[in-house]
């Protein structure tokens, strides 16, 4: 019997030990990677800092000015006849009243041509013709 008790507590011991080794080789694999996600973070967040300080870079009001008048030279100033008040605008009108009118479509340029500024309203018309 005596025996038998020594021989169990040997294989507890035996159990233990296996169980701290397999948990600390767990633990230290874990920390591999928590140091490599870490790593991966710290890339990410100086990527992000370059990518917003070339994005602050490309927009500076002086350059998109300088671009605007190069590749859009039709747009000046806004004018006053070009603003329209918020009164002005048209209703929205429920999905059950729009079941039998057609829908303004991405090509249809004179549909809703009411609800347009007027800079918009006279390009259409030059359009058209």
């Amino acid at each position: 019997m005596r025996v038998f008790v020594m021989f169990v507590w040997v294989m507890l011991f035996g159990a233990t030990g296996y169980t701290l080794f397999h948990i600390t080789f767990q633990v230290e694999m874990m920390e591999g990677e928590l140091s490599r996600l870490n790593q991966e973070i710290i890339k990410e967040q100086e990527a992000v800092h370059v990518l917003k300080a070339e994005w602050s870079y490309l927009n500076r009001p002086a350059r998109v000015e300088t671009l605007s008048k190069e590749w859009l030279p039709m747009l000046g100033r806004i004018s006053p006849a070009q603003v329209m008040r918020v009164e002005d605008l048209p209703m929205r009108q429920d999905k059950d009243q729009d079941d039998d009118q057609p829908s303004i479509g991405a090509n249809d340029l004179t549909a809703g041509a009411e609800a347009l500024p007027a800079s918009l309203k006279s390009s259409e018309g030059e359009m058209s013709q």
